[in-house]
């Protein structure tokens, strides 16, 4: 007995070995596959110098925002979080000092605000709702930013009109057709000037830094956000930790006009209290000249910026960390001279999204917070699982969370993926005759369907649905799609993983 037992324990114990590295290759087989490492929409102007002279009109990218037929592009669209659901976001540390201030209209506030106060202000620790009309919204406190401007100059300038209306009668004076819906829609190059509300937004710009010093005097950080944009709040607290708050600092995405540069307001801007305390104190100061000017002009974001250049604060350039496209829509390969691509680096924020693609977006940071957390811990204790990355970058939006919407549905009826080339002779053509045209053309990785014939595009985007009057659908080639997303994933040197501003 002894000597069988003694011949047959080695070939149970090395069949017990095998059993046990096949068991534990499996499963990190499977976590890897859940967690595969990350690997304004006005124009940015390429060649900008404070010297310059040159007017430089903000122009648009060639992207369509979507419509009100259709608010998320996502594949399946996510529940709003619980209420009573603890979420990942409330767990980082960093925030307690941050200040993120929403600045809204009345024409808007219904229809964009509520995906906001049921997401991304769940997050925030310290949050200041900035309005033309005062009101208790969803039981969060709005305040009237234009309060403090002089009482004769606001029943007398034309501008004021709406917000005359609104101080008389709430937001039941507004008719159906001012409210702006779920949609965004981009402000041109000269701006929506035909838009009251639009008109009156300009003038909140400089009364809003004056008003949210005189709430929220001792915060080292002011976050200026829209009800469209999406801040990656992860990467934005560990961004705003690199800093130093007690610097006058005023951080954005680099736009100009005349010899003006300034943060574009709604690819969202971020000042230190310093800065805040010199550019509120200039305002007041010469209130009277600094409404003369914005009379006078278009955009009240480019106002700010330079009266915080006449303050001491020169706005620092912090593209493509900020910056004002629509992930569903932008063009994930811009890049500028000199400049890191975006693709290669952090994201921070995000513009023009509807509320259903706020929700959308903000259950994906959520679901990667969750992972992140998790593999943090496994790590500690000793696993030796790999580890996310620290920060989310544009590349990773694109291929956690947009590549996955056109793996899942290849083809789509009443869609346009922006597919830009017009194939000749195609007119007449079947969606799927434009498909087998583009699997044969080498860089092809989507096409498009029009009454016009086939159009096809080298690089990726989900885009958005069709529009009223508009026949179009859409394909992807879902393998051309990876190879495309891994070639550029291979233009991103070591140096370009890291923040582009610190």
């Amino acid at each position: 007995m002894q000597g069988l037992t003694s011949s047959r324990t080695p070939r149970a114990a090395s069949k017990a070995i095998v059993l046990m590295v096949v068991g534990m290759t499996l499963l990190l087989a499977v976590h890897l596959c859940y967690t595969y490492p990350s690997l304004g929409n006005w124009k940015i102007p390429t060649n900008l110098s404070k010297e310059s002279t040159t007017t430089t009109n903000i122009t648009e990218q060639t992207t369509i925002t979507a419509t009100a037929t259709a608010t998320s592009t996502a594949a399946t669209t996510p529940p709003t979080p619980n209420e009573d659901e603890d979420l990942p976001c409330q767990k980082l540390q960093g925030g307690q000092d941050v200040l993120v201030v929403m600045r809204t209209g009345a024409t808007e506030i219904s229809d964009k605000l509520p995906a906001h106060l049921s997401t991304t202000f769940r997050c925030y620790p310290n949050t200041l709702i900035l309005s033309d009309y005062a009101e208790d919204f969803q039981g969060h406190k709005v305040h009237d930013v234009l309060s403090d401007i002089d009482e004769d100059f606001k029943h007398s300038h034309p501008d004021f009109e709406l917000w005359r209306r609104l101080r008389a009668h709430g937001r039941e004076a507004l008719d159906s057709s001012e409210l702006s819906g779920a949609v965004s829609r981009e402000s041109g190059a000269t701006g929506k000037v035909d838009n009251e509300g639009w008109r009156l937004d300009k003038w909140k710009f400089l009364p809003m830094a004056a008003r949210t010093l005189e709430l929220h005097p001792d915060m080292q950080w002011y976050v200026f956000v829209e009800p469209d944009t999406y801040l990656m709040w992860s990467n934005l607290l560990d961004w705003l930790k690199r800093l130093d708050p007690r610097e006058p600092l005023y951080y954005g995405s680099e736009v100009q006009i005349d010899k003006d540069i300034f943060a574009h307001g709604g690819s969202s801007f971020v000042i230190s209290n310093p800065a805040l305390k010199r550019v509120a104190q200039l305002y007041k100061e010469n209130s009277a000249d600094w409404h003369a000017l914005t009379s006078a002009h278009w955009a009240g974001d480019c106002i700010l910026g330079k009266a915080l250049a006449e303050s001491g604060t020169p706005l620092t350039w912090t593209w493509p960390m900020i910056q004002g496209g629509n992930p569903n829509t932008m063009d994930f390969t811009e890049a500028k001279a000199n400049r890191l691509s975006l693709w290669c680096a952090p994201a921070i924020s995000y513009h023009h999204l509807s509320p259903a693609e706020i929700t959308s977006l903000f259950a994906f940071e959520q679901d990667w917070l969750r992972e992140t957390m998790q593999d943090r811990q496994r790590s500690s204790g000793g696993s030796t699982l790999p580890v996310s990355r620290d920060s989310l970058h544009h590349r990773d939006v694109f291929q956690q969370y947009i590549q996955p919407q056109i793996t899942s549905r290849p083809e789509r009826a009443n869609w346009t993926n922006l597919s830009p080339d017009l194939r000749a002779g195609t007119q007449g053509s079947s969606l799927e005759e434009c498909k087998a045209m583009c699997e044969e053309a080498r860089e092809c990785v989507q096409y498009s369907l029009s009454d016009m014939g086939c159009w096809f595009s080298q690089e990726a985007r989900v885009g958005r649905p069709a529009e009223e009057g508009e026949s179009v659908s859409a394909g992807w080639l879902p393998e051309k799609v990876g190879a495309w997303a891994d070639e550029r994933h291979g233009s991103c040197g070591r140096e370009d993983g890291g923040w582009t501003v610190t």
